[in-house]
């Protein structure tokens, strides 16, 4: 579940939440098999402290495609950025956010965000 926290430096960074619940606290979901769902903590790999993003160069005038590092579309294709970098590259026209990969679940969200503001209500 992507959510946000204040980055060092300002602005916000998208960060991935785990938490572990008793046997009592957790509940079956209606048609979800939960034979998958670890019931020991592992030792797994260490969370990254920022989310890296890969600018990969889409076309003239600074365009970019944003992809999450580590995404098949976009490994080798671009330069890393970090969460901030990404957005004022997605800013730029031409630019846009890989449908295929987290990039899309984390930005398209912030970038809808405001969109209607300032126009008027019909009849005004």
């Amino acid at each position: 579940m992507p959510l946000w926290r204040a980055a060092l430096g300002g602005g916000v960074e998208p960060v991935e939440y785990e938490m572990w619940v008793t046997s009592a606290e957790l509940r079956p979901v209606l048609g979800v098999g939960m034979s998958a769902v670890p019931s020991v903590r592992g030792a797994g790999a260490p969370s990254p402290a920022w989310w890296v993003w890969v600018l990969a160069r889409r076309g003239a005038g600074g365009a970019v495609m944003v992809h999450a590092a580590g995404c098949r579309l976009g490994v080798g294709r671009g330069r890393e950025a970090g969460t901030e970098a990404a957005l004022d590259a997605l800013a730029r026209p031409g630019s846009a956010v890989c449908a295929g990969c987290d990039a899309a679940e984390v930005f398209v969200p912030i970038l809808g965000r405001g969109q209607d503001q300032g126009s008027a209500p019909a009849g005004d």
